[in-house]
C-alpha cells in the first residue's frame, strides 16, 4: 500500500515556495505521493491560486523519490494537446515520478466561471 499527500493549491496554500517546503517534508517524511488540486480559481477570484502544473514542476526540480502530480486534471478546461506535451515534459523532469488523472472537475460553478470569463485568443 502506499500513502500520499494531497494539498490544495489555493487560500493560506496558494504560496508555490509553501507548497515546495511541504513537498520537501512530505519526502523527508517517507510520503510516496505529493499531489496538489487542479483549480483555476476557488470559492472568492481574490483567493490566492497556484498553478497547479507549474508548482508540481518545482517539486519535481527539488525531489528524489516521491510520485508526483495535480488531483484530478479538469481537462475539459484545457487544450488537451497540451496537457501532453506540459504531462510529458514534467514526467522526463521527474524521471517518471509522475501520476496523471484526467477528469471533468467536480463544480461546475468553476468550470462556468472559466468559460464565461475567458477571451477567445
Amino acid at each position: 500500500m502506499h500513502f500520499a499527500v494531497g494539498v490544495p493549491n489555493v487560500r493560506d496554500y496558494g504560496e508555490p515556495r509553501l507548497l515546495l517546503e511541504l513537498a520537501l517534508r512530505a519526502e523527508d517524511a517517507g510520503w510516496d505521493g505529493f499531489f496538489v488540486w487542479d483549480h483555476l480559481v476557488y470559492h472568492d477570484r481574490g483567493d490566492a491560486v497556484a498553478d497547479p502544473w507549474i508548482s508540481v514542476a518545482a517539486v519535481a526540480a527539488a525531489t528524489k523519490r516521491v510520485r508526483l502530480g495535480v488531483m484530478v486534471c479538469a481537462l475539459a478546461r484545457r487544450r488537451p494537446w497540451k496537457v501532453a506535451r506540459e504531462v510529458a515534459t514534467l514526467d522526463c523532469l521527474a524521471n517518471g515520478r509522475v501520476i496523471f488523472g484526467a477528469a471533468l472537475g467536480s463544480q461546475g460553478r468553476r468550470f462556468e466561471s472559466w468559460v464565461t470569463s475567458r477571451s477567445v485568443v
